[in-house]
């Protein structure tokens, strides 16, 4: 939508015109209105519009000193005047200042209209020929945080926001489509694969739906930000527009993605937990920690910047632990968001390649096991043998015979699967009875114990005591 301003000091044509005339029939939305020159150059001015539609006679500044002046604040806005036919000498004189024409009072609707309809072809032929434009370097001045330089950029631009006129910054990861030429908007690199541009925030809807993704690869996402009435505003709206962008890496799917107000994040009591487990050395708390956090993540509750909180902590507390594991450390979200695409990934990887070093006994293990898909049922038995696991759910999930399986697993590892898992899971219950107060039968269920007893009996089979006395053993 164009941009329009209407200027006269009888209040009643004023609201004439803005009532009477169908202002978006032709492309065009009234963002202003003046009584007298003097307040119409405060709104050029501010507003920036594409079209002013004046009197010719009014108090402190005339019409004709107002195009002159007004040119000079916005060159790109074209004038239009009203005049009597007193004033028609006048009206006349304001063709040679280069006003795109004049209508004559009392005027009829129709003949406003008409001027719209040429100047809207114009407009449009002039977007068509000067495609909208890419600031090179408005991204740098909005990270610089010069809140002068950056009001004079907008200015300069012709999108500056405002109470009337708010903004709203949306930005586009990956792929880029140009969107319709007929919406005004302000377009810029922030880095290879994301551009942000700037809308008039009632035209966001008219802009999302121009753009064209039918196509395309499945990695785009678009974040939306919030409407923003100044220079200070639209940078916070352009960082929460910018982490909404990664809305694809949480939840795994494409789209648009519109940016909230800032809420609780669960992030803090993850990251206390994380170097909690990592300090004990916990395997299956530590991969318990890691699956709470999908659903999260899905939902939006956690972000691509708690994302890089979890993935740098986990890091620096292995290397902080003087685990033997080769680290990285991630310099950004972009760094993450190619690395890994989704968040979904980011936590196999690091349950993949972490958990190993948990256990000694794990390493030792698949040191001296030859079968590949015994050292994958191995690994799984390991991060899993808290839950339900059977030689017929493993057969299933790595595709081999439950006899071959069963036959296979004590020929290379030297003992039957289930008193494998029942010392795994015995070896944590001994941790938890060490280092927590839950009760006994809390212990059990945690370990994959369904039945009380039974898991009493193994455990004193095992370790020649019950749970109990083995915590007062301690």
């Amino acid at each position: 939508m164009y941009k329009a301003i209407i200027v006269d000091d009888e209040r009643w044509i004023l609201e004439g015109i803005k009532a009477g005339v169908d202002w978006e029939k032709y492309g065009f939305q009234v963002v202003g209105e003046a009584e007298n020159g003097q307040e119409a150059l405060k709104l050029i001015e501010t507003l920036l519009p594409d079209f002013v539609l004046t009197d010719i006679k009014m108090p402190l500044v005339s019409g004709l000193e107002l195009i002159k002046r007004g040119k000079v604040l916005s060159p790109h806005t074209y004038f239009a005047v009203l005049s009597g036919h007193a004033e028609f000498a006048y009206a006349q004189k304001a063709l040679n200042y280069g006003t795109f024409g004049y209508c004559l009072k009392p005027f009829e609707i129709e003949e406003i209209e008409g001027l719209l309809e040429r100047l809207a072809h114009t407009l449009n032929n002039h977007a068509k020929s000067e495609p909208h434009q890419d600031s090179e370097d408005l991204y740098e001045v909005l990270c610089s945080g010069n809140e002068e330089l950056l009001k004079e950029k907008l200015a300069n631009a012709g999108m500056p926001p405002s109470a009337g006129l708010p903004v709203t910054p949306i930005v586009i990861h990956g792929y880029a489509p140009a969107p319709s030429a007929d919406l005004i908007h302000l377009r810029f690199r922030m880095s290879r694969r994301r551009i942000g541009c700037f809308v008039y925030s009632h035209e966001v809807q008219s802009f999302l739906s121009s753009l064209d993704f039918s196509g395309n690869s499945p990695e785009f996402s678009v974040g939306v930000g919030l409407p923003s009435s100044s220079p200070v505003e639209l940078v916070a709206a352009l960082e929460a527009a910018s982490f909404a962008a990664y809305g694809s890496f949480s939840t795994g799917k494409r789209g648009i993605f519109h940016a909230s107000e800032p809420s609780g994040s669960p992030i803090d009591d993850l990251l206390t937990e994380l170097a909690d487990v990592l300090a004990r050395k916990d395997s299956i708390r530590f991969t318990a920690v890691m699956e709470s956090c999908r659903p999260l993540f899905h939902r939006g509750l956690l972000s691509i910047r708690d994302a890089n909180l979890i993935f740098n902590t986990v890091m620096y507390l292995f290397t902080r632990e003087g685990v033997n594991v080769q680290t990285r450390f991630l310099d950004g979200y972009d760094q993450l968001y190619y690395d890994f695409g989704q968040a979904d990934a980011m936590i196999d990887y690091l349950v993949m390649h972490t958990l190993n070093h948990f256990s000694d006994e794990l390493s030792s293990r698949l040191a001296g096991v030859t079968h590949s898909r015994i050292k994958d049922i191995l690994r799984y038995i390991h991060h899993h043998f808290n839950e339900e696991i059977s030689v017929q759910s493993l057969s299933e999930k790595f595709h081999l015979s439950p006899t071959y399986l069963s036959q296979l697993f004590k020929k290379e590892v030297g003992e039957n699967f289930v008193e494998y898992l029942s010392r795994l899971r015995i070896r944590y219950a001994c941790k938890l009875l060490a280092e927590t107060n839950m009760t006994v039968s809390q212990i059990g269920e945690k370990c994959g114990f369904n039945d009380y007893f039974y898991f009493t009996r193994i455990f004193k089979r095992l370790n020649g005591m019950t749970p109990t006395q083995y915590r007062e053993a301690r």
